[in-house]
């Protein structure tokens, strides 16, 4: 367990970890990467949520789809307009401090991975901000690298958000780093100013998470998997014991949000 330090988010630190000053790639290469396809912006309009292309040379977005007002709270056209460092502007002040932890745990993780591994890479985590009529939103953000040059520097990423204000208690965040050999799931506890890392759910336990999803109930599962109900009950609270939920929809929430099955 780490303790955050309790300062003000620093973007030019943001920017030093995704080393983006001195990327040499054409800007009109993301045309190729993601087309402007009106089915998917359509689609994503429909489910309310949103995708954008960020270009980490520039800390810009070079494209943004979907309906990021309605997640976000602000037009597509003011994030072209102030890039990332406007984006995180209007988090709230903890989850701008938790941004900066979650960023260290990604720069310690990626320069392990291998080429192919980077390629897997892949971010979740949620964050509170604040839209331009003042009303909270958190915000659930899943992060991929959407390409790297030869010396694995990951040049534009792709990013999905969605609203999870009614899925996700206060006074935490959490963040799941895969794509390496192991991935890593932690939680930032802003009561406490501590980061910590939570176990992984284990085999047996991804099994039954999954069912629980699909509506079968203990016995269903218990008979799906030839075993007794009283363990498939145990998997249960040890799954909320480990993720530190207090109920069976809380841990589906939880388990969906953070691509843990």
């Amino acid at each position: 367990m780490s303790t955050l330090i309790s300062c003000p988010f620093n973007f030019n630190n943001f920017k030093k970890i995704w080393n983006s000053g001195g990327l040499n790639e054409e800007k009109d290469v993301v045309e190729n990467l993601v087309k402007t396809n009106p089915l998917l912006h359509e689609t994503l309009l429909m489910q309310g949520n949103a995708l954008a292309v960020l270009d980490i040379k520039t800390m810009q977005y070079s494209i943004i789809l979907g309906d990021v007002e309605k997640v976000c709270g602000w037009s597509a056209d003011y994030f072209y307009k102030v890039g990332v460092e406007g984006y995180t502007a209007q988090f709230l002040p903890e989850d701008a401090a938790g941004l900066g932890e979650i960023s260290k745990q990604i720069n310690a993780y990626v320069p392990a991975l291998t080429s192919p591994q980077l390629k897997k890479f892949r971010v979740i985590y949620d964050y509170r901000m604040q839209g331009k009529d003042g009303e909270i939103t958190r915000v659930c953000q899943e992060s991929i690298a959407l390409k790297t040059d030869k010396e694995g520097h990951i040049l534009y990423f792709l990013a999905f958000v969605s609203d999870i204000t009614h899925f996700k208690r206060e006074g935490k965040q959490h963040f799941h780093l895969s794509g390496g050999d192991t991935a890593q799931l932690g939680v930032i506890d802003h009561a406490a100013g501590t980061c910590s890392q939570l176990p992984m759910l284990g085999k047996r336990e991804r099994e039954i998470a999954k069912l629980l999803g699909q509506g079968l109930v203990s016995d269903r599962i218990a008979e799906r998997l030839a075993i007794s109900v009283n363990t498939v009950n145990t998997h249960r609270q040890n799954m909320l014991r480990k993720l530190e939920l207090t109920d069976t929809t809380e841990l589906l929430n939880f388990i969906k949000i953070y691509r843990l099955i």
